[in-house]
């Protein structure tokens, strides 16, 4: 299979690239070349920037593809360039949505894929709506051979999923000072955390995969937990107990909006899947790696380089000031 990932150095992208060369597919990545990475020597790059329609043309004149996958289409007008470009280069173009996407507040659990879409919280998930819809209408109208993938909290090596931040050290070295970490509500909704690397299992199982092609499909793990209980677990992965201070999503809101909207959008929000579609389509997914097992390992990532065990002064000045603003900590 000769498969195209626009991005490819990502958290999730990253794993599902690993894969396709663990696999034996002739791998392409298309990128601006602004980050390392760690298949240099073993996929084909394209340097240039995606969003320069103009320029990606020419470097992609003459080229196919049997998939291409986008990673980084995050608005309308990135999703209509990309069905321009890509109309006739592929036998199936992967849109990377989100979860998020799926009706807040929920109603019905769990989620399938035929749970509504209706998120008016958070531009980003509302965005990804917007763009799912011109994919789907040019399947309808122009057979544009788009296949919609929906990840949820998705996390690996180089990611500790957490309230605050983007999966930086932040939190954990709040822990591990026993100062206050943050959960929101009061900490017993349920929350699903999914390993990149079981992501890319279900993510391969669908490339190349001409049934799926005009379908949504989300790929999550199966096992839910509390957010007090993921606190405590990544607290017990660095030997401490966690100092929880629970505080609602709208005060979060008050202070932060940015925040906020992945609370109010998400988090807040109990999230339990069904991945039997994904299943049926893919019968060799299964999540394998436990969030207790998943942690442990992004942990000894992180610590195997001291330089990335830091935190970072806006996220934790931004913690502190809450705290200060919910209970005068």
């Amino acid at each position: 299979m000769k498969i195209l990932f626009i991005g490819g150095t990502g958290n999730i992208s990253g794993y599902c690239v690993e894969l396709a060369l663990a696999q034996g597919h002739d791998v392409y990545m298309l990128n601006r070349g602004m980050r390392d990475s760690d298949f240099s020597g073993r996929v084909r790059t394209i340097c240039c920037d995606i969003r320069n329609a103009a320029g990606a043309a020419d470097k992609l004149d003459g080229m196919e593809f049997d998939v291409v996958a986008d990673f980084i289409t995050f608005i309308p007008l990135h999703a209509q360039d990309s069905i321009r470009l890509f109309s006739g280069k592929c036998k199936q173009f992967i849109f990377m949505s989100t979860a998020t996407v799926y009706n807040k507040p929920p109603v019905n659990f769990p989620i399938t894929e035929s749970t509504p879409l209706k998120n008016p919280f958070w531009k980003y998930s509302h965005e990804k709506i917007i763009c799912e819809e011109i994919f789907m209408k040019a399947f309808r109208e122009v057979n544009f051979p788009v296949t919609i993938i929906r990840p949820s909290h998705t996390y690996g090596k180089t990611m500790l999923p957490g309230v605050f931040g983007h999966g930086d050290y932040t939190e954990t070295a709040r822990i591990k000072s026993g100062r206050d970490v943050i959960v929101q509500g009061d900490g017993q909704t349920l929350w699903t955390l999914t390993h990149a690397s079981d992501f890319a299992v279900g993510f391969m199982g669908l490339c190349n995969n001409i049934s799926a092609v005009g379908e949504s499909f989300h790929i999550t793990s199966d096992e839910h937990l509390t957010w007090d209980a993921i606190m405590q677990i990544k607290a017990e992965a660095v030997g401490c107990s966690a100092k929880i201070v629970h505080i609602p999503s709208d005060f979060i809101n008050s202070i932060d909006s940015d925040t906020g909207a992945g609370l109010l959008g998400d988090k807040q929000y109990n999230a339990i899947f069904d991945n039997s579609k994904l299943k049926t389509f893919v019968p060799s997914f299964c999540a394998r790696i436990p969030f207790s097992k998943g942690i442990a390992e992004s942990l000894f990532y992180f610590q195997s380089n001291p330089a990335r065990c830091v935190e970072n002064p806006l996220i934790t000045a931004l913690i502190e000031k809450i705290l200060q603003a919910y209970c005068g900590k």
